[in-house]
């Protein structure tokens, strides 16, 4: 009796060892638990809401798996992970946006664990953040800007983000990208990035000749001749900092650099 209950408590302990193993690891791996505070920080407390996940093949990267059929050995794709992110924006409108860890993984099988170019998992979380937000910060240009001068149908002609020169920012850009006060979903605007001292940033805004074609010819034109209406008001907007390129057509495009 006493043997029998040896072995139950023996394996009761292996099988508890395991479930927390295992919990440890699905924390770890799932950033919306890991890093609820970072999520609560910049969508809002009690503002955002993980809705569905998933776990994916990547085409990107590949990892080498021993069998204990050598013949089976060897490399197959590497899994990534997709986090749905439910949260209602500025405007009252519930948006969807989804996170992946798919850059950290690829980042983390091109550079070895000391190397500087290397994300830590937080690192990368800001990445994915900062990419959604700098796109997302390009719907308030269009509502908050250029809706002054053009139609709706006019706007939907464009895309408009926030990019950077000089190619992607070290891994330590993101450490102190995570701390800026202005750095939240529904707070952050294009003059945040213009404005920032942390990297080269500009807003981008190009239309798409496949858009531009199902307007009225009308429309076409009145798009192109908004050119200069569109600068006045992206100076206006951004003063000094203002940093831009747009592109309407090939006759019909224009920049400026912001002042150092």
């Amino acid at each position: 009796m006493k043997r029998t209950l040896k072995k139950v408590l023996a394996a009761a302990i292996v099988i508890l060892m395991i479930a927390v193993g295992f919990l440890i690891y699905h924390y770890f791996q799932t950033w919306p638990l890991r890093y609820r505070s970072d999520f609560n920080d910049f969508f809002g407390k009690g503002n955002w809401e993980q809705v569905s996940s998933e776990t994916n093949e990547s085409r990107m990267y590949t990892v080498y798996y021993r069998s204990s059929n050598a013949g089976q050995s060897g490399e197959r794709a590497g899994t990534y992970h997709n986090w749905d992110i439910v949260f209602t924006n500025r405007y009252g409108e519930e948006e969807l946006w989804t996170i992946t860890d798919h850059t950290l993984k690829i980042n983390h099988d091109r550079h070895w664990f000391l190397s500087s170019e290397r994300y830590s998992a937080r690192q990368a979380l800001t990445l994915e953040l900062m990419d959604l937000s700098t796109n997302a910060v390009g719907e308030q240009v269009k509502r908050d800007i250029l809706s002054d001068v053009l139609s709706e149908e006019e706007l939907e002609c464009l895309d408009i983000y926030i990019s950077y020169r000089n190619g992607n920012p070290p891994p330590e850009f993101y450490s102190q990208l995570r701390k800026e006060p202005w750095f939240e979903a529904n707070t952050i605007t294009a003059a945040d990035y213009l404005e920032t001292d942390l990297y080269d940033f500009f807003l981008r805004i190009q239309a798409y000749d496949y858009r531009v074609e199902k307007l009225s010819e009308e429309k076409q034109q009145h798009l192109m001749d908004s050119l200069v209406e569109m600068e006045r008001l992206l100076r206006n907007a951004y003063g000094r900092h203002a940093d831009y390129e747009l592109y309407l057509g090939e006759e019909y495009q224009a920049e400026f650099t912001a002042e150092m």
